[in-house]
């Protein structure tokens, strides 16, 4: 987009003229100049981003977009909080350990609180950490060895071997340790594989064998283990999910019709509510409202369509045991302007999204045996895809532009007294078109809004309302002193194009290559003064 601003040399050429006269000629000239302000050029673009505008084969245009609206992963299902697991291990019968010699040994199952009623019995760890804190009484140097048994990384448990210094009376050693657990598979069915949410660990306690003597272990002395979950993401999680309803009632945004301003009648929409999923667990979907929002105009307006308020059934994702790791089952709900008002919902020119859908996670309870599963990158999607052609009647359908604006300081050229803008119009659109100019200053603060009385001409077209070539138009502003005075305050010009098809009653195509090319020329009075 070709921007400009040129002022004759002619000014200069006089200023240097008369630079060198005495004060007392003083030469005050007005002259008759011609001088190119702003060149623009605008076209579809302008108004739709071109990741959207797909060209058909006859080269007319249409607009393909797709959207989420929401998704349901792991964290939407449940979660694995921080915990903290404390055992404590108590000297039941006085007696003396000679050095080397094991004094405790035990497995512990410990139950993970997880919500939702959700029973995992394995998860791959992404992230997180445990955090293992060992508080002992004993008065003598110990070896504890401190294993996860359910947790196993290229097929070697976790396990952590810690010398505990020897307890004084009243003050008990102390060790803390936070291991990164990221990459490990935790098996959660517990010591004999029957439970669900339920962590192993194992400690072994051993009296040093560097130990100069036997030590003696008082009844009641402790050992106490925190065991505690941090920061858990599983990547992956097998188990019973529980029969839940998930309930999402939101607006989601939509930025592709935002430029545009005016009105519009499509002759054609078709839109897709797509539901993809990748959780193996089955889902049943009640969509309770859809609607489009456009909060400019507060315009907005709710499906018709026999989907709403009626259930879906969604079947489970099913493991692939490859590369993608799950095949995602789909449902789709199609809307066209024969089955529903979609075409209404579009014309709103929407920037929102609203929705309000129930889903309920395995209706028919626990059917797969404990075996549903989710991967974190394996979601339960819900998209939204449009596609219209660009196919249309207008009414005042904008296009802006704002150019970066500047006349020279009038003391180089001299002051504009008064003139005329002349706007040069190349229309290849087969709209006509109001156009309004504005001016800003550098502060973006509003000067003024130059007035155009007649419109712009609409490009001749064929019988198939096909544009032949562009027509040129050329409208003139009037300039005053007032306006002159603006003009030099002014940083910024804004271009507003309201093209309305003509006649109101009938579609028009648009097609690749349509764009309005837009001079303005200013024709001024200019009092030329040097000192």
């Amino acid at each position: 987009m070709l921007r400009y601003l040129k002022i004759t040399t002619f000014l200069l050429l006089i200023a240097s003229l008369f630079s060198c006269r005495k004060d007392f000629e003083r030469p005050n000239w007005d002259v008759e100049l011609l001088a190119p302000l702003i060149k623009t050029s605008l076209n579809l673009e302008d108004l739709l981003p071109d990741t959207v505008l797909v060209t058909n084969p006859d080269t007319s245009l249409k607009v393909v977009y797709q959207t989420s609206i929401f998704d349901i992963g792991i964290d939407s299902l449940f979660q694995i909080p921080d915990t903290t697991i404390t055992d404590v291990h108590s000297i039941a019968v006085s007696s003396i350990a000679a050095p080397g010699s094991v004094f405790y040994s035990e497995p512990e199952e410990y139950s993970l609180n997880v919500n939702n009623g959700v029973g995992l019995n394995l998860a791959m760890i992404e992230s997180g950490f445990i955090e293992i804190e060992i508080y002992s009484e004993i008065k003598e140097k110990i070896i504890i060895t401190y294993t996860v048994p359910s947790a196993i990384k290229n097929g070697d448990t976790l396990e952590l071997v810690e010398t505990i210094n020897a307890a004084t009376p009243g003050n008990p050693a102390h060790f803390k340790r936070k291991i990164d657990i990221s990459g490990y598979d935790l098996d959660l069915t517990g010591v004999n594989h029957s439970e669900i949410n339920t962590l192993v660990t194992r400690a072994v306690a051993t009296v040093d064998p560097m130990a100069s003597s036997s030590v003696t272990l008082i009844f009641g002395e402790t050992i106490t283990f925190n065991t505690t979950l941090l920061g858990v993401e599983p990547y992956f999680v097998r188990g019973y999910f529980g029969n839940q309803l998930l309930s999402y009632k939101d607006t989601a945004e939509v930025n592709v019709l935002n430029k545009i301003a005016g009105t519009i009648d499509l002759d054609e929409v078709d839109v897709n509510i797509e539901f993809k999923n990748g959780i193996g667990a089955d889902a049943q979907i009640l969509l309770n409202q859809f609607g489009a929002l456009n909060t400019n105009t507060t315009n907005n307006v709710n499906l018709l369509h026999s989907s709403i308020g009626s259930p879906i059934n969604l079947n489970r994702g099913l493991l692939t045991y490859s590369i993608p790791e799950v095949n995602y089952s789909a449902y789709n709900i199609p809307m066209n302007t024969i089955n529903s008002n979609i075409d209404q919902l579009i014309e709103t020119l929407p920037n929102s999204i609203i929705y309000d859908i129930d889903i309920n996670i395995n209706p028919l309870g626990n059917i797969s045996g404990g075996n549903d599963f989710v991967y974190k990158k394996h979601l339960l999607e819900t998209n939204l895809n449009v596609e219209f052609p660009l196919s249309l009647i207008a009414n005042n359908l904008a296009l802006s532009d704002t150019l970066s604006f500047s006349l020279p300081n009038e003391t180089q050229t001299g002051r504009i007294i008064d003139g005329t803008l002349f706007l040069y119009a190349d229309n290849g659109f087969p709209f006509d078109a109001a156009i309004e100019l504005s001016l800003f200053d550098e502060s973006n603060n509003f000067l003024q809004t130059l007035n155009v009385s007649t419109k712009i001409l609409a490009a001749p077209v064929d019988g198939n309302l096909r544009v032949l070539s562009p027509k040129q138009s050329v409208l003139s502003i009037p300039v005053s002193t007032a306006t002159a005075d603006n003009l030099y305050l002014a940083n910024k010009m804004v271009f507003k194009i309201g093209f309305t098809t003509q006649p109101q009653s009938q579609f028009v195509k648009l097609y690749e290559g349509y764009d309005i090319d837009i001079q303005v020329v200013g024709d001024f009075s200019y009092n030329l003064s040097f000192n």
